[in-house]
């Protein structure tokens, strides 16, 4: 029993690990609260769930408060144009399927092509944006060249694309699904969604950095590094 409870015991460094999901979930949904400020939060998340991935040692609230504040702009930037265009998306959507007062979109081959064309168009940009937030933090890039190295990840790397929109998914729908889970999204459900894929973006993330570069903090990585 003694050895159980030792600290380099398996259990000892699975409740510890917990403790540190925890933590980062709770961190995590007090920066989200103002909303605007989702974007660098989850970069924060998966700066700090992509070092836990490694084993690598690391202070979970100062980790992810200095992710936070670095990538702040990029971040708010990013989550912004995600916001405009996920409501342009569901207004082309409400436009073609009827759903707005006045507006009848006749039930023809060539609209029946255009929702579906609309479709495969928010399929490549929810897996888009599935990286968007893993690239910010592990890479420095522009805002350009972070959403042109996502999409190309994210078709090189699709299964883990598929994890990460699933969990996700999950995750959210739940929230609204089965109210009575909720004390378990404010604990760690959240930083479990980014803990979990963190382990397969590790290895995706690994082949596009080079032997030579650190791969301790974001910010060592060049701007010219690219997917």
């Amino acid at each position: 029993m003694g050895r159980f409870f030792n600290l380099d015991s398996p259990f000892v460094s699975f409740m510890n690990r917990v403790a540190d999901l925890m933590i980062l979930n709770v961190i995590y949904l007090l920066c989200c609260i103002p909303v605007i400020t989702i974007g660098p939060a989850t970069t924060a998340l998966y700066y700090v769930t992509l070092k836990m991935a490694r084993n690598e040692e690391a202070y979970i609230i100062r980790s992810f408060f200095r992710s936070f504040r670095l990538n702040f702009r990029q971040g708010l930037l990013m989550w912004l144009l995600d916001l405009i265009f996920a409501g342009i998306m569901i207004l082309d959507f409400m436009v073609l399927n009827g759903r707005i007062p006045g507006v009848e979109i006749p039930d023809t081959a060539m609209f029946t092509g255009i929702r579906l064309l609309l479709m495969v168009f928010a399929a490549l940009a929810l897996f888009t944006i599935s990286f968007t937030f893993p690239v910010l933090a592990r890479f420095d890039n522009t805002i350009k060249n972070t959403y042109r190295n996502s999409f190309l990840m994210s078709c090189r790397h699709f299964p883990t694309t598929l994890v990460i929109v699933i969990c996700w998914a999950a995750v959210v729908l739940s929230g609204f699904l089965f109210p009575q889970l909720l004390i378990a999204h404010i604990l760690i459900l959240f930083a479990l969604a980014a803990y979990g894929p963190s382990f397969l973006l590790v290895k995706a993330f690994d082949r596009y950095i080079p032997v030579e570069v650190p791969e301790d903090a974001s910010e060592d990585i060049s701007p010219e590094t690219e997917a």
